[in-house]
């Protein structure tokens, strides 16, 4: 039943409201190419790979994203994990105040084309989500509840977003945090039967150097740590680097 409900939540703030469709007919659309490296792939605190590759392209228009993410094993990787990995997702913005609050609906298709169903892994899983934003003196409070249609488990997040600019050298130095927690039944494929549920936390900081108007480039560093139930806490620190460009 909540997936269900949640499902219709989702398609009807995507599709249903006219407030909705004046906004994206009175926008301009965007395309922004998105290359990133990051030492470590984690995945709400789990480490599912090494130094890895993980290119994006989004499609934007007012409230409206849609884009593609996948990541690319550079090396240590961890076996079972898919190589590679894409990501499709959507998600619009439907603002019940201006500027400060904000409700996202959205979907994500999590592939995995070289996966095993003979080894206990899927080759797609599908996760409705829904997103509640307030804004205020700078501080954006992000609350998501997903819920994984496949694995059949929500997951909670609770993060947090500032930005703080350094006038003398032109940049924001952007500060984030989150917590999460999800909880998912065993997959009737998985070959060990591991109980998939977990509390994670993650906090970071990254600096965003503007080359023009349509690029730039995200250095950034985020600390992240999960623990499963019975096992105990695995922490680690990754680095990360990304240019954008937008046309």
């Amino acid at each position: 039943m909540k997936k269900q409900t949640l499902l219709t939540v989702s398609l009807v703030a995507l599709t249903a409201s006219p407030m909705f469709s004046q906004s994206f007919a009175d926008s301009k659309g965007e395309f922004t190419i998105t290359p990133s490296y990051v030492s470590d792939f984690m995945f709400r605190g789990m480490r599912l790979g090494g130094p890895s590759f993980q290119p994006s392209v989004e499609y934007s228009r007012g409230p409206l994203a849609i884009g593609v993410w996948a990541n690319f094993p550079m090396s240590k990787k961890i076996e079972g994990v898919s190589d590679p990995e894409f990501d499709i997702y959507a998600s619009w913005d439907w603002e019940l105040l201006p500027d400060t609050l904000t409700v996202r609906p959205g979907f994500t298709a999590y592939t995995f084309p070289r996966a095993e169903n003979k080894d206990g892994f899927y080759q797609a899983t599908y996760e409705p989500n829904i997103s509640l934003v307030y804004s205020v003196s700078g501080i954006a409070f992000t609350g998501t509840y997903y819920y994984d249609l496949v694995m059949k488990g929500p997951t909670y997040e609770f993060g947090i977003d500032y930005s703080i600019p350094i006038k003398p050298i032109g940049v924001d130095l952007e500060l984030s945090a989150l917590v999460g927690s999800f909880e998912w039944s065993e997959s009737e494929k998985s070959a060990e039967k591991i109980e998939a549920s977990a509390n994670y936390w993650q906090a970071g900081i990254s600096i965003p150097y503007e080359f023009s108007k349509n690029s730039k480039m995200i250095a950034g560093w985020y600390y992240t740590e999960g623990k499963e139930k019975h096992s105990d806490a695995f922490g680690r620190g990754v680095f990360n680097l990304s240019f954008s460009y937008s046309f």
